[in-house]
């Protein structure tokens, strides 16, 4: 079954977006974006389907530039927050919700046709994750592009060989897997494959989140946190720093072959 949300909202928003762990992955996304889908910033606003879309901070962000976006998300509550969030930045006229499985996306918008599909930390919490990309591809416009962001499960298996925890390691997925973290985390090659049958062509693959949280010493001062931005900023798109990113984001566009 794929995860709801609904009973760890509020954890999520303290432990994930209200933390520094939580502002380097947003600023980081938010620098791949701008820098890979120059459409975003060209000045025409764009039709943009936010799948999965939790509490809408993507959403707000890219509304604040002029787009109008869709965001669908399973979890009533997750889409509570993001409601009054949308409210009180006043952006809730260009941001319509639908409380929705994705799987009801391509039946609730067939004619639609999408400027650019979000699926940001969507797929990895799925049973069978390649579903997403395959119901969503016949919704994207012809010159349009796909941001895929995913728990990088090479990332957590070098993480815990260099902890000393050989065991899960060696099996390459999580024994016990906490709330937080996915019980199902993706890796590169398990995703081309899909790309290639959806007709799909990966333009630009980034880390997020390379170097912070790496060990158990945190960022404390604000400072030091902007410094971390700018060094994920600066190896995001060089390997092999790109393929040590806790998530992996790809730009994906339809393939012209």
């Amino acid at each position: 079954m794929d995860k709801n949300f609904d009973r760890l909202t509020g954890r999520l928003k303290r432990n994930i977006y209200s933390s520094d762990k939580g502002t380097v992955r947003l600023a980081t996304l938010q620098h791949d974006m701008l820098s890979g889908i120059k459409e975003l910033s060209a000045g025409q606003p764009l039709q943009i389907l936010d799948a999965g879309g939790g509490m809408g901070q993507i959403a707000r962000w890219l509304a604040q530039m002029g787009h109008k976006i869709i965001m669908c998300d399973i979890s009533a509550k997750m889409l509570q927050v993001a409601a009054e969030e949308n409210q009180k930045a006043g952006l809730q006229d260009q941001i319509k919700i639908i409380h929705a499985p994705l799987q009801e996306i391509p039946v609730i918008m067939p004619d639609s046709k999408f400027n650019l599909i979000l699926l940001h930390g969507v797929i990895e919490w799925m049973q069978t994750p390649p579903d997403a990309i395959k119901l969503l591809t016949p919704l994207l416009g012809a010159d349009g592009a796909i941001s895929l962001l995913y728990f990088n499960r090479n990332k957590l298996i070098l993480k815990w060989g260099i902890n000393g925890q050989t065991q899960k390691a060696m099996s390459g997925k999580p024994l016990n897997p906490r709330m937080l973290t996915p019980a199902n985390p993706l890796s590169e090659s398990d995703l081309y494959p899909v790309f290639s049958d959806c007709g799909l062509e990966a333009v630009s693959k980034a880390g997020i989140r390379i170097f912070y949280g790496f060990f158990t010493r945190m960022v404390q001062q604000q400072s030091a946190c902007q410094n971390t931005i700018d060094l994920e900023k600066q190896y995001c798109h060089t390997e092999p720093f790109a393929s040590l990113g806790e998530h992996t984001h790809f730009i994906l566009r339809k393939s012209m072959a």
